[in-house]
């Protein structure tokens, strides 16, 4: 959460996060499916219930200060957020029957109506396939191959694309983006937002190609390039 608010405060208007299933059936934000780089426990986020995880620390390990930090569930994130900040909610999701955490998420962006404040994002087209089975929120598929290919199969409506109904974007590597990848998406109403740009040279270079987001860890940094692209065009 501490990141989130940070965001806030920066003036960031998208957050990406991930979004996994504990044991006892909550949705929490969390990226990797161990707690090990976190809180140097080496157990799965799905063995362990919501009061066990949340009572880890995973602040610690990466500053004494962040010790209260706790792993969020998705409700708490977006309550707590929702009219500050729009979300780019991944499930992660391993296999195309999945665990549930993509209809968790689906029901959970329907019944609080957040449409208009999410992009459910996967690797997985089963899991975007379920969300899409419950609420109509904005479909990402996250494409970290070659990019021709992704944009091929998407309007070939192969087997393997074919749930994925009307989808809003593309999230493919950083590196199969240029100007020329992103204008074949528009050309087929996709919008790109790739991922993980971090340094000033490639972030312009993301800008200028015309991608509608950046997924970033240097998040002040892409702001400040943006602002000094709007005011060289203005």
């Amino acid at each position: 959460m501490v990141a989130f608010r940070n965001a806030v405060e920066l003036g960031v208007p998208f957050v990406e996060l991930d979004v996994r299933t504990c044991a006892t059936g909550e949705l929490v934000v969390i990226h990797d499916e161990t707690l090990g780089r976190v809180a140097g426990v080496d157990v799965t986020v799905r063995e362990l219930s919501l009061s066990e995880l949340q009572s880890m620390d995973v602040g610690s390990h990466f500053d004494p200060a962040l010790s209260a930090c706790r792993v969020p569930t998705l409700l708490e994130v977006f309550e707590s957020l929702r009219d500050d900040l729009c979300f780019n909610v991944e499930v992660k999701e391993e296999s195309l029957r999945g665990d549930g955490t993509a209809l968790g998420v689906g029901r959970l962006i329907h019944s609080m109506g957040l449409y208009s404040k999410t992009i459910v994002s996967s690797f997985n087209v089963g899991s975007l396939r379920r969300v899409r089975g419950l609420c109509h929120a904005p479909l990402a598929l996250i494409y970290p191959g070659a990019g021709g290919t992704a944009l091929r199969n998407l309007f070939t409506r192969s087997p393997w694309t074919a749930p994925l109904v009307s989808p809003y974007a593309l999230h493919p590597r950083e590196t199969l983006v240029d100007a020329q990848y992103v204008k074949r998406a528009h050309l087929r109403g996709l919008a790109i937002n790739t991922w993980t740009v971090n340094t000033a040279e490639r972030i312009r270079e993301m800008v200028l190609a015309g991608v509608s987001g950046i997924i970033t860890d240097q998040p002040g940094l892409a702001l400040e390039i943006v602002a000094e692209l709007e005011q060289e065009n203005s």
